[in-house]
């Protein structure tokens, strides 16, 4: 029997639909995100996220929220499909993994975040007030508490099933949480050096599945880069393929995010193709990964 693959288009970002980083989703629509999930002989049902109306940057976090349990709702909907969302913000994977945690609340799922940036900030220490760079804090309990439990299905991520991985910029106050007891940092140092393995041998000990977030700005700016707030020092196309191929042979696959492309960054469909790339990788039978 084919897999079932439920691709869903979340083509938002901070609340506006279609621009900047919410461009990224329609664009890899266009480019056949479908086609190569299905490449392996998946069946992929396609998706789109509404917002009931586009209320703006102004009210990002309501916004964000939003989309967030609509999210949650669209993967409950779907038992017996391979979430694979392609999303502007990455708040998007909280939604994912509370709508995964509605559909069965025994599973322990780990979170690979593949990201340049921690997204640990809170509302306390972050400069900006950007409430996507709040979404791995807000996902594994850190803030936005009451916000969070208002996405049907959400409960923190522990720490120990969660790994930040590629991260480059990090802030201080990022960095401190990252060194000490917070989730594991498996930076790219720690990718090339093959360290990789050890770190998800532990993680695939507190978990029963993986759900691979990918901020495409994970990789490094040579590519080209994949938005505005990408920076150089970061990950290689086969250097993320290959970090996920390890995770995915410890543990089943239960979702994933392909989140952040801003198509007006890219060059020669660079940054494209590689997310294409990677969406073939994740819709492979586990055997072809």
């Amino acid at each position: 029997m084919s897999a079932q693959i439920r691709l869903l288009e979340v083509p938002y970002d901070s609340g506006c639909r279609d621009v900047r980083l919410g461009a990224g989703p329609t664009a890899l629509v266009a480019a056949g995100a479908a086609q190569r999930l299905a490449r392996h002989g998946a069946v992929v049902d396609h998706g789109r996220i509404r917002l009931a109306a586009n209320p703006g940057p102004t009210v990002e976090a309501a916004a964000g929220a939003e989309v967030m349990r609509l999210v949650a709702q669209d993967v409950a909907a779907h038992a017996g499909h391979l979430p694979v969302v392609l999303a502007g913000n990455c708040g998007a994977t909280l939604g994912v993994v509370a709508g995964l945690r509605a559909l069965a609340p025994e599973r322990c799922v780990a979170v690979l975040w593949f990201d340049a940036h921690g997204d640990l900030q809170t509302p306390a220490t972050s400069a900006t007030g950007f409430f996507d760079g709040m979404s791995l804090a807000m996902t594994t309990g850190r803030c936005w508490e009451e916000l969070a439990a208002s996405v049907p299905g959400h409960a923190p991520l522990p720490d120990d099933r969660t790994v930040l991985v590629g991260g480059h910029q990090v802030d201080e106050a990022e960095r401190r949480l990252l060194d000490g007891p917070g989730p594991t940092w498996l930076t790219v140092a720690d990718v090339r050096a093959g360290r990789a393995g050890s770190v998800l041998d532990r993680v695939a000990a507190h978990a029963d599945a993986v759900h691979v977030h990918v901020d495409l700005d994970v990789h490094d700016t040579s590519l080209p880069p994949a938005n505005s707030f990408a920076a150089p020092g970061g990950l290689t196309p086969d250097e993320v393929r290959a970090t996920v191929l390890d995770a995915v042979a410890r543990l089943p696959l239960a979702s994933a995010t392909v989140a952040s492309w801003d198509p007006t960054h890219d060059v020669d469909d660079r940054m494209r193709d590689a997310a294409l790339g990677l969406l073939e990788l994740l819709g492979a039978p586990a055997p072809t990964r």
